[in-house]
């Protein structure tokens, strides 16, 4: 029998490997399977954590967790209490911003609010900046249960002020559950440099910034689309088998006849 530690630890893989939208379903047959609520609420809150922040749960991001779980809404200046267990947000607290940055940091995100609403229909973001680093999260949901599947986009910039450099983590997950169960999750990495030069107004950063973002994510996209054409045409089509075991073509017409146990005997 699984230890306690065991059972945590196996339900907090659970949890961490849930497909978007389906948080709240893998937690409730995990409670199902393990058969004690003292054992989960004890043991899963750093799973849940871990899962808020990585997927970018209402822009939940590890860039503004303040202290344990407290997390920075950076467009209101405020900090807040979230409770992973129920996703609810309480105990709103003014925040000091970083001075240095914080004008650079708004037209920033004037402008990637306008990116995300051009390029993402149900997109929202967060933009954040401490210590000469401006870091934009964006997260885009698609969720079509009728359909058996979702869908989670996310991308994390982050531009060094001082240096011009840009990082980007580029992440895609989708599930599709139709008489099936099948997971895609990619991600890329991208690094990059702005031009420098220290004469740039805020405006001009931010546009060289977006223009960078747009750049980068729609060529990681087209080539997830090649992706998908290639998979449907060559991938899939190479894993079906040209002929059966009996190295025969049944004749689906006369399925119902075949005795498949006595033509593989024969054979």
């Amino acid at each position: 029998m699984a230890t306690r530690e065991e059972k945590i630890k196996i339900a907090s893989g659970f949890l961490k490997a849930a497909p978007p939208g389906e948080i709240n379903d893998v937690f409730n047959d995990v409670r199902a399977l393990v058969g004690d609520d003292d054992l989960l609420d004890g043991g899963i809150l750093g799973a849940l954590e871990e899962y808020n922040t990585e997927e970018l749960a209402v822009i939940v991001s590890k860039h503004g967790q303040i202290d344990g779980d407290r997390f920075l809404d950076p467009k209101s200046n405020q900090t807040f209490k979230l409770d992973h267990f129920r996703q609810i947000a309480s105990d709103p607290e003014p925040h000091t911003v970083d001075e240095e940055i914080e004008d650079l940091r708004k037209v920033i995100e004037k402008d990637a609010e306008a990116y995300v609403a051009d390029r993402y229909a149900e997109g929202v973001l967060a933009v954040y900046g401490s210590k000469g680093l401006i870091t934009i999260a964006i997260v885009h949901n698609k969720y079509s249960p009728s359909n058996f599947w979702n869908g989670r986009w996310r991308s994390v910039w982050t531009l060094d002020t001082a240096t011009s450099e840009v990082k980007g983590a580029l992440k895609c997950k989708v599930h599709y559950y139709e008489d099936g169960n099948v997971q895609l999750e990619t991600s890329k990495d991208v690094e990059d440099k702005l031009s420098k030069n220290s004469s740039d107004p805020h405006t001009a950063i931010s546009k060289a910034l977006m223009d960078l973002i747009a750049a980068a994510e729609l060529k990681y996209q087209t080539a997830l689309n090649e992706s998908y054409h290639d998979l449907a045409e060559s991938t899939f089509n190479g894993l079906r088998r040209a002929l059966p075991y009996t190295r025969t073509k049944l004749d689906w017409n006369k399925i119902l006849t075949y005795r498949i146990g006595a033509e593989l005997a024969a054979k």
